[in-house]
């Protein structure tokens, strides 16, 4: 099984159709019964893509329904934070203090490394930090 880390980003594209990576990730989601994939994602990373989604779109409705579907689990395995995964986040945040990562991305960090997950649905450059060793992941 391919293991692949779901980002904040990635979410809030699957609810806004006017996203540029809207379809991408509408295929993504597609093909994942068939692919072999386990995603997985963190309480604080469904935290932010439900206030991004609400703020950015102005609609209660479809952030709820986001929370709703993420907090089933159907789509990803939610992985928790806290209290695990903190300690080794905030030595990455402490550490990489030069990088603009947000506490944040440094929580999926320590749970991609414990989890042995090495890619991630993410459009952002923070998950392809040479430090780390992590690809986004391509269709």
């Amino acid at each position: 099984m391919k293991k692949i880390f779901v980002d904040t980003g990635a979410w809030y594209a699957l609810k806004n159709r006017n996203d540029p990576n809207h379809q991408a990730v509408c295929r993504f989601f597609e093909i994942l019964p068939s692919a072999g994939i386990v995603c997985y994602t963190s309480d604080y990373v469904i935290d932010e893509a439900i206030t991004l989604t609400r703020t950015r779109l102005k609609n209660h409705h479809v952030a709820a329904t986001l929370a709703e579907e993420l907090l089933s689990e159907k789509a990803a395995r939610l992985i928790y934070a806290a209290p695990h995964y903190l300690p080794r986040a905030l030595e990455i945040y402490i550490k990489y203090g030069d990088q603009l990562f947000s506490f944040t991305d440094c929580t999926s960090f320590a749970i991609m490394e414990s989890l042995n997950i090495e890619e991630a649905l993410a459009f952002d450059r923070h998950f392809t930090f040479e430090a780390f060793g992590f690809r986004q992941y391509k269709e």
